[in-house]
């Protein structure tokens, strides 16, 4: 399946821009700093380039996985960074820097990655919403018009209900 996506996951979510140029998570400070983890390896891994950094989203996706798994607690940044990261000369401390230093720059590509939404998650599939994200494989494969991938064998897709915020 990895082979007939272009994904760009933008961990954002429902954060808003404050008046003061801060910016504030639906569900506080800690998921502000988890987004920010799973964006600024996004942003490393692309060498620092805020344009590049959704092309790094397959390459982030343990890591990703991981944390949205953890329930998007960021104090299992360090252990999901380093049980899934394991192939990337990037280090942890790496990542705990940018969060520190560049909170503000990532969280801003964020905000300008993320279109008007109505609720989390928001799953765009060639720019059409999916509403029903348990659909998303089935969406891909029927978008996909070139030879379609063992994985879109109607055997492989899987329901699994999603809770919109």
């Amino acid at each position: 399946m990895v082979a007939i996506i272009d994904l760009k996951l933008v961990a954002y979510g429902n954060a808003k821009k404050n008046v003061d140029g801060s910016f504030s998570c639906q569900h506080g400070a800690g998921e502000c700093e988890a987004d920010a983890q799973e964006l600024c390896t996004q942003y490393l891994l692309a060498g620092g380039n805020t344009d590049e950094m959704w092309s790094q989203s397959i390459n982030a996706w343990p890591f990703i996985l991981c944390m949205e798994e953890a329930g998007g607690n960021p104090m299992k940044g360090e252990s999901c960074y380093t049980n899934n990261m394991n192939t990337t000369a990037l280090s942890w401390s790496a990542i705990s820097d940018c969060v520190d230093n560049e909170f503000n720059t990532v969280t801003e590509a964020a905000n300008q990655a993320t279109p008007s939404h109505s609720y989390v998650p928001w799953v765009l599939v060639d720019g059409d919403l999916l509403e029903n994200t348990s659909l998303l494989q089935k969406a891909v494969c029927d978008a996909y018009t070139g030879t379609k991938p063992p994985s879109c064998s109607r055997t492989y897709f899987e329901t699994v209900e999603i809770e919109k915020c």
